[in-house]
């Protein structure tokens, strides 16, 4: 049984990886399309809802806390490199609606993550040892 949920994590890995790189890839192609005129402007709140999604599917297939960075990591490098440009001269950064993708994403990736960590309870502290003052020796 171990094995079996040791090969079922490692492919949840593996997959979160995969997607994360995948719709990050689809993000930046789409990110120039326009429809009658009008700018892809579905691929902001798609970013968000995908990278919430690929950060808890990562999270839950490898049972980590820090399992989301498996998801985020490939969509991160992948946006940074569309920022970059081709020889074309496309690039996301070169639009409004590229930033607010690469934003949103982002926010959907690391904004759950800050929370958790936010919401982690510490330990009480510990009572302070009495201090000796020298006239007390």
């Amino acid at each position: 049984m171990k094995l079996l949920d040791l090969a079922l994590r490692g492919i949840g890995a593996v997959l979160a990886v995969f997607l994360g790189g995948a719709s990050a890839v689809l993000e930046a192609v789409y990110t120039p399309y326009r429809i009658a005129g009008w700018p892809a402007v579905w691929l902001v709140p798609t970013a968000l809802l995908v990278s919430l999604f690929l950060g808890w599917f990562a999270r839950t297939a490898t049972g980590l806390a820090w399992g989301w960075w498996l998801a985020a990591v490939p969509w991160f490098l992948v946006m940074i490199f569309a920022v970059g440009g081709t020889q074309e001269g496309d690039q996301i950064a070169a639009t409004w609606l590229g930033l607010l993708v690469l934003a949103t994403g982002g926010i959907g990736f690391v904004g759950p993550a800050a929370y958790r960590a936010g919401k982690r309870t510490t330990a009480p502290p510990r009572a302070a040892a009495p201090q000796l003052t020298p006239h007390q020796f």
